[in-house]
């Protein structure tokens, strides 16, 4: 297989047809570790690199269009792997950051409990946290649930 490929983006089938032969015929050992970066060059033109590529796909999305019930699901499993990681922070903490607790994560972080009881990550436990992942427009709306920012109203 020859290293230079077609570099206008309309010859896309030639570009396809020139990798498979190559990997076909063992020509090429290296064609799984550079398959990525041949495609991209393919895609692109070879103008531009990877990094490149990624900020300008990001710049021409718009920031609203992921379904809020998929934001709720991020969320939870971004929390998920950051109690998971070594802990949250404790209720208390997150408050005097400027971060609103929920109603239920005010009546925790009243209470006489210890620092372990502050942290726990008590949406994996609420109502709030299953419907919005759940349903598009879930029926909750008090201040300071995460989940409800994710709500289209």
């Amino acid at each position: 297989m020859s290293d230079s490929f077609p570099r206008d983006p309309l010859s896309d089938d030639a570009f396809f047809d020139e990798l498979a032969a190559g990997t076909a015929t063992g020509k090429d050992t290296h064609a799984p570790d550079r398959l990525k970066d041949r495609i991209l060059s393919a895609l692109t033109g070879g103008l531009l690199n990877e990094e490149q590529f990624i900020e300008d796909l990001a710049d021409e999305t718009p920031l609203e269009t992921a379904p809020a019930r998929l934001k709720s699901k991020i969320y939870s499993a971004l929390v998920q792997a950051q109690t998971a990681a070594g802990g949250l922070l404790s209720l208390p903490e997150c408050k005097a950051d400027g971060r609103a607790l929920c109603v239920f994560e005010e009546i925790v972080q009243i209470a006489p409990v210890g620092r372990t009881i502050q942290s726990v990550n008590y949406c994996r436990v609420c109502h709030a946290r299953v419907l919005a992942e759940s349903l598009e427009k879930a029926p909750i709306y008090w201040s300071g649930c995460p989940y409800v920012s994710f709500q289209r109203r």
